[in-house]
């Protein structure tokens, strides 16, 4: 049977097929994958729908390979088909600062060799600013709407218990839970990087990274808040790599609880 054509233009022309593709790769990895939940933006009183919010119970053992415990780790993904070009503005981090994104979450301690260890504290470089060539204002802009959907959905959700996804052989104690907002990106192959204080040449961008962003919003309780956040650009291909720091962090904030 041959599919109209109106129907396969809607096809092409939707990012639910890249959507798909993410929600899958999490499923097939051992994630419990909730796709497009929605929420209520207390900002404007309105149900907004999130792409995904994936967890994991990630076991933490002991020194003698003995379960002590779970981390879960959470996810508040957007995800985006990139068509065009984009640049980043990239400039040095302020680790004080970073720091104190990663230890504000209680499982991570200030000026500790293991919290070093965290994907944040990984590398000296963040962006902090971004335009798109199919950029048509600030709300028009791609990626502003998919920060701003990723980190609106982690403020608004990140009160809620975790139930994560049991692997087995598991300890049924949770220690701690990791909450990280993404964007997953189809490609990087049209991204680029600039310098913010501009002493280096514009070059492409190859590993994931993350954009440092001054949020403010009002929190569920009604009250209005401001706080500084991480959130991980993270090309589709370059996933396992994600997973992998993930896991890293998931061991460092078992180990300091346990």
């Amino acid at each position: 049977m041959s599919i109209p054509t109106q129907v396969q233009e809607l096809i092409d022309g939707s990012g639910n097929n890249f959507h798909a593709k993410v929600a899958r790769w999490f499923m097939t990895e051992g994630w419990k994958v909730s796709v497009s939940p929605y929420y209520m933006d207390q900002t404007q009183q309105k149900a907004r729908e999130l792409d995904l919010v994936v967890e994991k119970s990630m076991p933490v053992r002991g020194g003698f390979g003995d379960p002590v415990g779970d981390v879960v780790v959470r996810l508040f993904v957007e995800c985006k088909f990139v068509p065009g070009y984009s640049v980043f503005w990239f400039t040095s981090k302020n680790r004080k600062a970073v720091e104190g994104v990663v230890c504000n979450s209680g499982h991570f301690r200030e000026n500790n060799l293991y919290t070093n260890q965290h994907h944040y504290l990984v590398g000296d470089r963040v962006a902090k600013l971004f335009t798109s060539s199919n950029n048509r204002g600030q709300e028009g802009e791609p990626f502003y709407k998919a920060l701003n959907q990723a980190l609106n959905g982690l403020v608004s959700l990140r009160t809620q218990p975790a139930k994560g996804s049991r692997p087995e052989g598991s300890s049924s104690r949770v220690l701690a839970v990791l909450d990280f907002p993404i964007v997953v990106c189809s490609s990087f192959a049209n991204l680029y990087s600039a310098d913010f204080d501009g002493q280096r040449d514009p070059s492409e961008i190859r590993d994931n990274f993350q954009l440092e962003v001054e949020y403010a919003y009002v929190s569920p309780s009604g009250h209005a808040a401001e706080e500084l956040f991480l959130l991980d650009f993270v090309e589709y291909d370059q996933l396992p790599v994600f997973a992998a720091a993930l896991q890293e962090d998931a061991q460092v904030a078992g180990f300091l609880a346990a």
